[in-house]
């Protein structure tokens, strides 16, 4: 498959799963029952999941693609994200920490992480919509 194809399918893919969990996280929990609500936030958990390893791997993509940068990890492919300026510090750090709640998650489940993961989920939709936005545009340029 040619590259550009490869990753037009691969960001399609990325802006469906964030779509996912913009929608999830768009729900009122407010009127269902705990035992609903418990669903809902493990539904919320596990679409912030696919959109954290999904993020890196378009970005990883991108940065081959574009840049010529053969990134090998999610840390050096944010950090190399950032030294392009297409992030600046203030996401790069939030890049870091949403890599490390889906590590805890993935790793380790334990009530306290989870619960406090969820508290940070709009922070982490807002700043996946911004990225999507700017590899949109990115793209468009080309």
């Amino acid at each position: 498959m040619e590259q550009s194809k490869k990753f037009s399918y691969k960001l399609a893919a990325f802006r469906k799963s964030v779509s996912g969990f913009v929608s999830a996280l768009d729900i009122d929990l407010g009127q269902f029952n705990p035992e609903i609500i418990d669903v809902i936030k493990n539904g919320q958990i596990q679409k912030f999941e696919i959109c954290a390893e999904l993020t890196w791997k378009v970005l990883k993509f991108y940065l081959d693609q574009f840049h010529g940068i053969d990134a090998k990890s999610p840390k050096e492919t944010i950090k190399e994200v950032y030294l392009l300026e297409l992030i600046n510090e203030e996401e790069y750090e939030l890049l870091l920490d949403m890599l490390k709640d889906r590590n805890r998650l993935s790793h380790e489940y334990r009530k306290e992480y989870f619960e406090e993961i969820i508290q940070r989920l709009i922070k982490y939709r807002d700043l996946l919509l911004e990225i999507l936005s700017r590899i949109d545009t990115q793209d468009a340029r080309r």
